[in-house]
């Protein structure tokens, strides 16, 4: 392990179905120099460990109790001595020539803290969602002043980071127990140390759920702790990039809402809404939309106005930067 230079890093938590499939791309890579591959076995109460086992001679599995992907990606660097980290989450997989694509430009570059790459979305049962996870106008390295202004489209699978960037930035937040913010947390802070390089392939599958509500879902329960630490390093600095995360959930809910009742689905609309003041009890109009959709359903889409033809809302048709930002579907050959 001492000449190991790059450590492939998986966290793993009840994933039986997946997690073969990505330590297979791991181990497939195309690449000429030494790596490792380590799985965290993330207190797993599925087939996981049975699964994991059939690579022991293979990989490095560490078994700890569950305490989430940043805790578990953290614990698998601690572990290694390698000087490049690549991160692949337990239903993503990489391309064969992932790191042969990014970990040499990493290497010649001292400067940089991290590189990334694009990616082809797929959905659990892999359907293609989207060709291209990275939007035209997010393709580039970013500045500081990027990174706190607006989301980046910067997921895990896609990151191969310099360990010097990564203990600088004392590793991914172990206060983020479920994933959510605890990667463009990390990314934030690693732009500190050094700049980023962009590549425009697509070189990892990155897996998401198809319902944008299921992901918005996904990151509101760490939002208020990411917005905690923004304010505690950055200040007013990051502003921006609150103000528009905050915006887009708000948003999304309320264009489903408003959806369903055009679809006469009061009850459905009635629930987002109702997650909207969850997290925004002052937002005045979804008080009145929430309190719209207990009307007769004639009535209620009169009130509609304008917007009973429902649209999304301008700049959030693709899958929306702050408001859900894990990505997209696999192609079919990775059906489970």
């Amino acid at each position: 392990m001492a000449s190991t230079r790059i450590v492939v890093v998986i966290p793993v938590f009840n994933s039986t179905n997946t997690v073969s499939r990505a330590i297979d791309s791991a181990l497939g890579q195309s690449f000429d120099n030494q790596f490792e591959v380590t799985a965290v076995n993330d207190g797993s109460t599925d087939a996981t460990s049975e699964v994991l086992e059939r690579y022991r001679s293979r990989i490095i599995i560490l078994d700890q109790p569950n305490r989430g992907p940043a805790a578990a990606r953290n614990a698998a660097v601690a572990h290694s001595n390698a000087e490049y980290i690549a991160f692949l989450d337990a239903d993503d997989v990489f391309m064969p020539d992932k790191l042969a694509r990014t970990v040499p430009l990493l290497m010649s570059n001292p400067g940089a803290a991290m590189i990334f790459h694009d990616a082809i979305a797929v959905t659990p049962d892999g359907r293609e969602v989207a060709q291209s996870y990275v939007w035209p106008e997010r393709a580039h390295a970013p500045s500081m002043d990027e990174m706190l202004a607006a989301w980046w489209p910067i997921v895990p699978s896609t990151v191969v980071m310099r360990r010097s960037a990564f203990e600088a930035s004392t590793g991914f937040c172990e206060e983020y127990k479920t994933p959510g913010y605890e990667d463009c947390d990390l990314w934030i802070r690693a732009r500190e140390y050094g700049e980023f390089i962009y590549v425009p392939e697509r070189l990892t599958y990155y897996t998401t759920s198809e319902s944008r509500a299921d992901r918005m879902e996904k990151y509101i329960n760490s939002r208020s702790l990411f917005f905690r630490r923004l304010r505690q390093r950055y200040g007013h600095r990051a502003d921006e990039l609150i103000r528009s995360t905050a915006r887009n959930y708000t948003n999304w809910f309320s264009y489903l809402g408003l959806l369903s009742i055009q679809r006469r689905d009061p009850a459905a609309a009635r629930a987002y809404f109702a997650r909207i003041l969850r997290h925004h009890p002052a937002h005045l109009k979804s008080v009145l939309r929430l309190l719209r959709t207990f009307l007769p359903a004639p009535v209620a889409r009169a009130l509609s106005g304008r917007t009973a033809g429902a649209k999304p809302p301008k700049g959030l048709k693709r899958v929306s930067p702050a408001a859900f930002p894990t990505g997209h579907p696999r192609r079919n050959k990775l059906s489970q």
